[in-house]
């Protein structure tokens, strides 16, 4: 690809600079903990690589699967502040999800005067969950910053964990994006932010085609736009996940680089643990769900709809993914961020599919400043400029994170 570096539209220049400047402020803390990652081995609580400190931790519950990384001072997160579990019905689906938040509401916004939006209070976030994952696996340290000063759902998906099906058509990624548009409409959420993450990036993708007015800005983590021009997992891969009921552990060495040993496998383990056990939830994999959403991930690749649609989208979009990624390519983020008019990509060159959790501390302040900062594009800048995110690579967070940006003049 040839790439021109020319002059983009004042706000998306200044907008572009500000993402920057953020990044490289937050950049040290981030890039020692990465330049250490093969010797040290900390617990959940202290590696500088998890987010933060942990409110009313507790040191009584046994790990069911030890990791010696993180037995010396692994302790579990006081989740209560995601509140009771909710049920809604929206069509055939009965949802299972959390809504709590702001729980700090007297925190100062982020985003200055002269780059406010019409949106006086900050958006809701809406969470997908990945492949056949339930909506308590997430890193709780991100959960928790971003309800200090904004409201958050986190749901499980149609047919995963605690969301019930009675309907029997065949699982699909579209089918998924129209269900998860009507659970925001049913929650009476006005144009909430995504974060997505793995299968559930397939659907963030399908919404910003299929209902990009219904959402704000969206992050994509280890995600793919589909369509024949993408790389499907390996075989022997998607037959592996098939096979993980019950035995979360089997894909750790696919999330993370180092498996089983890896550093990250503690922050992992820290938010798993702390959900089940106050919880007292099942199993958070089920065969049902792995198996759907991996057919439905096969035809996605095979149906060039959704990454079609792409282009005339108006949302600002953040794509993260990790070059060492084993389920997705980082191909398919970068024809994500080459048909998206506005986003920006984060690469992480140390980092596989498991993102969220490997890089908590980096991840939750690229979230809080891309979603106090990111404006939607006009349509000017949508006649004016056909792309903005890929290129014009400029490394920060020490070794391991690439920003994209790119604008090129539109040629539609």
């Amino acid at each position: 690809m040839a790439f021109r570096s020319q002059h983009p539209a004042p706000r998306l220049a200044k907008l572009g600079c500000l993402l920057l400047l953020s990044l490289l402020l937050h950049a040290a803390a981030p890039a020692a903990s990465q330049q250490n990652r093969s010797t040290v081995h900390t617990s959940v609580l202290t590696g500088p690589r998890t987010g933060g400190t942990v409110s009313a931790a507790s040191k009584t519950w046994k790990p069911v699967y030890p990791f010696p990384q993180c037995l010396d001072n692994t302790l579990t997160y006081d989740v209560s502040f995601v509140g009771q579990r909710q049920y809604i019905q929206v069509g055939s689906v009965r949802y299972a999800y959390h809504r709590f938040g702001p729980l700090r509401p007297d925190l100062p916004p982020l985003r200055p005067a002269a780059m406010s939006t019409k949106r006086k209070d900050p958006a809701p976030v809406v969470f997908i969950s990945g492949w056949g994952l339930t909506m308590y696996m997430w890193p709780i340290p991100l959960l928790q910053r971003l309800a200090d000063s904004r409201e958050v759902v986190i749901f499980d998906n149609m047919r995963t964990g605690l969301s019930t099906d009675n309907s029997s058509t065949p699982l699909s990624i579209p089918l998924m994006a129209n269900s998860t548009a009507a659970l925001i409409t049913k929650l009476g959420l006005s144009t909430p932010d995504i974060w997505s993450w793995s299968v559930g990036a397939f659907v963030g993708y399908g919404l910003l085609a299929y209902h990009p007015n219904k959402v704000g800005n969206v992050i994509i983590a280890a995600g793919s736009p589909g369509g024949p021009d993408a790389l499907l997992p390996p075989e022997p891969v998607t037959q592996s996940l098939a096979r993980f009921e019950q035995n979360y552990t089997a894909m750790l060495p696919y999330l993370f680089p180092g498996g089983l040993k890896d550093e990250a496998v503690c922050s992992f383990y820290a938010s798993y643990t702390s959900f089940y056990q106050s919880l007292n939830l099942p199993t958070p994999l089920g065969q049902r769900s792995l198996l759907e959403q991996s057919q439905a991930t096969v035809k996605f690749f095979m149906d060039g709809t959704i990454i079609g649609k792409l282009g005339a989208v108006p949302n600002r979009v953040l794509i993260l993914h990790g070059v060492q990624d084993r389920l997705m390519p980082v191909r398919n983020a970068l024809l994500g961020a080459w048909k998206l008019l506005g986003s920006w990509m984060l690469q992480f060159p140390g980092e596989g599919h498991g993102i969220p959790f490997s890089n908590v501390q980096a991840v939750i302040t690229t979230t809080l400043e891309f979603f106090s900062f990111a404006n939607p594009l006009s349509r000017a800048d949508m006649n004016q400029w056909a792309n903005y995110g890929g290129t014009a690579s400029s490394r920060m967070l020490g070794q391991n994170v690439t920003l994209v940006v790119r604008a090129e003049p539109a040629r539609r």
